[in-house]
């Protein structure tokens, strides 16, 4: 009797290529994916976000694969999860691990951009946004259509060397893989030949990953509450669970199509420079952390570090700084 799934897992984080990966794996024959991209079924400290809440439909996401294909997963919350990792290897002590990682900065950008898009944040702008966690995480100045209040501690999230350093104190070496985000962009080529090899699957020579996300907003705010009803509402989601797969086989994917139906480009913001500032000064202990368990200049990638060392410089000054 084969094992049970998942035989790898992307675990995230957020904006950091997960869905890049996803799709780009989508059209591997030697790979069968979760036709509900992020089930989140390990996230159980989620629970708001978890697409799968029994072992059953988890196991059902997986019904179609072949017996020789690798039966994987993308789920952007379960590098930031402090449970999901724990589960996974419960269940398969020799389950693969792909994380990826991104500039801070720029990923707290693209995920308030996200959480607005989901109606997670009613704060558009990104300073005020960052500047609201402390009352946030008191419990106050919630969204009333939030999911999960603890995705909109952006320090907490976006954080990301601590996180990995916890996947790398639960999860053997030669059973994890990091990419950076960098590298799917500038060498795409190089990136994926590092997946195949982990994954041990055959090379079919891609050499480009699957477009990321852009920022968008949505164009009605009306069906954008429709679709968080759909997510939120315990009987339809109950019913879109059991009938997605399904769908999704046939290309059936209606409240995907209402949600890209209902989006709009819209201009990534343009930080201050004292913010981007601050910014950089806030994660820079944390990207320390990171470039020593990757053993990469990161601060070099990421340009970071002067921004920080200049806010720093302004906090022992005249100038206070806005801790967070």
């Amino acid at each position: 009797m084969r094992v049970p799934p998942p035989d790898f897992v992307v675990v995230g984080a957020p904006k950091c290529g997960t869905t890049a990966i996803y799709a780009t794996l989508l059209q591997h024959p030697e790979v069968s994916l979760s036709p509900i991209k992020e089930p989140h079924y390990f996230a159980h400290d989620f629970p708001r976000r978890r697409e799968v809440e029994t072992i059953e439909d988890y196991d059902h996401l997986f019904a179609g694969a072949e017996q020789a294909q690798l039966r994987g997963e993308a789920s952007a919350h379960y590098l930031s999860s402090k449970e999901a990792t724990a589960a996974i290897l419960r269940r398969r002590p020799d389950a693969k691990f792909i994380a990826l990682v991104r500039n801070p900065v720029d990923m707290f950008v693209s995920w308030h951009n996200e959480c607005l898009k989901a109606l997670d944040e009613d704060e558009n702008d990104p300073e005020r946004a960052w500047l609201l966690q402390q009352e946030r995480v008191q419990g106050r100045r919630i969204p009333k259509l939030c999911k999960e209040p603890g995705f909109l501690q952006y320090k907490t999230l976006c954080s990301l060397g601590s996180q990995i350093q916890s996947l790398f104190q639960l999860v053997p070496e030669h059973q994890r893989l990091v990419m950076v985000f960098d590298d799917l962009q500038q060498r795409p080529r190089q990136a994926y030949e590092r997946i195949v090899e982990f994954l041990g699957i055959t090379d079919d020579g891609r050499d480009h990953f699957a477009r990321e996300n852009v920022f968008v907003q949505p164009r009605s705010a009306f069906i954008a509450r429709v679709i968080r009803f759909a997510h939120l509402n315990p009987s339809v989601k109950r019913l879109r669970i059991k009938l997605k797969p399904m769908l999704n086989r046939h290309g059936i994917r209606p409240i995907g199509w209402l949600l890209q139906r209902n989006l709009e480009n819209k201009d990534k913001p343009i930080l201050s420079r004292r913010f981007r500032w601050e910014l950089e000064a806030a994660f820079a202990p944390d990207v320390k952390l990171l470039e020593s368990l990757l053993c990469r200049d990161l601060g070099e990638l990421w340009s970071f570090g002067d921004g920080a060392a200049r806010s720093a410089t302004r906090a022992r000054g005249s100038v206070p700084h806005r801790a967070v």
